[in-house]
């Protein structure tokens, strides 16, 4: 497996939940680097056979489950319902395909990240601290939808074995299905099926909530970054006039400064350059997932306003599948909106880095002016140039869930 390391940290490691990812068949492998061929090659053949089978199997189940909306097309309480399970099948079917499709670019992506984005605990503590404490939300998102799955994979079986019993003619599965064959024919037949479709909802949530921790490792330590930018402008002036021997003349002094604020420059530079690679690889997902996630909320709700008659699990299951669904939107949107805070408030940092006590350096203002004019453009995450990923985002969402969920209810009652 693909695991790099830094020169200053040989401790790195990456959020715990890319063991999914790593399960799932969608972590890159390790390569030879002049060849990008993989150095264990059995081992490579058998893990894309698996990756493949992963995505082949989670297609098939959402196919089981449209032919159940297909069958009851007309029915808007049984159409919602299987429409949950359906729509969040489909969008991490997108990210599996786009994650084995983009093996080579996840690589790079994670490379750059090590070696220009990653702060060690050596480099400075506070911020670290402050980053893994943001990463808390994403342990949060696992837990829900962790529980949100089980869920779906115990519940059936409770339905099972202590209120319809075993001997019932059509026995529950994890989602409303239709099959092209008979899977109540014999107990072998209907354990394989179980087992089959419960592991692809397995592998949707957690590539689910892996991915968008890999997503939130990335941009939160990208902001820790920004804080290390901050803190060197902050302290530019008086750090090379504190550097400076006594004596020294104005010429030694402004060419210090100058070469300050080119690595300054240098370190900017290489934060926008990782987060313009961390939109151009996470947007067509971002894109897919914002619009599926207004009507999930939306059908989410729907159930748990109009189902009279939902058995108790049930009814906790979709309070679990809108709680992470809502929280899982918020988390990327505000990890989107904090970037673009940290990146515009740069030119405010610029500006106040106390350039009037050298404004006689005219080369050193030049340049200064040139950055604060760059950093008044924020470093921003799309999805896909469409819409970008900030709290606005997340409240327009909202509002369209609740224009749905509006209609959804009126040609309900009106019925």
């Amino acid at each position: 497996m693909f695991n790099p390391l830094p020169y200053e940290d040989p401790n790195f490691r990456m959020p715990f939940q890319c063991i999914w990812l790593k399960l799932n068949g969608s972590w890159p492998l390790e390569t030879v680097s002049s060849t990008h061929k993989p150095r264990n090659y059995l081992f490579a053949l058998i893990y894309n056979i698996w990756a493949w089978y992963v995505i082949v199997s989670v297609g098939i189940t959402i196919c089981f489950q449209t032919s159940f909306l297909l069958n009851n097309f007309g029915d808007i309480i049984m159409i919602t319902e299987n429409c949950c399970s359906t729509l969040m099948g489909a969008l991490n079917f997108v990210r599996l395909i786009h994650l084995r499709l983009n093996q080579r670019s996840f690589c790079e992506l994670i490379k750059q990240f090590v070696v220009d984005i990653w702060i060690p605990d050596s480099k400075n503590a506070s911020i670290t601290k402050k980053c893994r404490k943001r990463m808390v939300t994403f342990q949060v998102m696992t837990i829900l939808l962790s529980c949100l799955i089980l869920m779906y994979c115990v519940l059936p079986l409770v339905e099972l074995f202590y209120i319809v019993g075993t001997d019932v003619p059509v026995k529950p599965f994890p989602y409303k299905m239709v099959f092209p064959y008979d899977p109540y024919n014999s107990w072998i037949r209907y354990t394989l099926t179980y087992i089959f479709t419960a592991y692809a909802g397995i592998c949707v949530v957690t590539t689910l909530f892996a991915e968008d921790s890999v997503f939130g490792f990335f941009t939160t330590y990208t902001c820790g970054q920004y804080r290390l930018l901050h803190k060197r402008i902050d302290v530019l002036v008086d750090k090379c006039k504190k550097n400076m021997s006594f004596g020294t003349n104005t010429e030694e002094l402004n060419l210090k400064i100058i070469r300050e604020l080119q690595s300054i420059s240098q370190h900017h530079n290489k934060i926008i350059r990782f987060a313009k690679r961390l939109e151009d690889f996470f947007n067509p997902i971002l894109l897919v997932n914002l619009m599926i996630s207004s009507i999930l909320i939306c059908m989410v709700g729907f159930q748990l306003i109009t189902s009279e008659y939902l058995f108790i699990g049930d009814y906790i299951k979709f309070i679990v599948y809108i709680s992470s669904a809502i929280s899982q939107l918020y988390i990327l949107c505000d990890n989107g909106d904090t970037l673009i805070q940290h990146s515009t408030i740069t030119a405010w940092h610029l500006y106040n880095c106390k350039w009037e006590e050298i404004s006689y350096n005219k080369e050193f203002l030049i340049n200064l002016k040139y950055m604060i004019l760059c950093s008044q453009r924020p470093v921003r995450i799309t999805a896909f140039k469409f819409s970008t990923l900030s709290l606005q985002s997340f409240t327009a969402i909202l509002s369209t869930s609740m224009s749905y969920f509006t209609l959804l209810r009126s040609i309900y009652f009106d019925k």
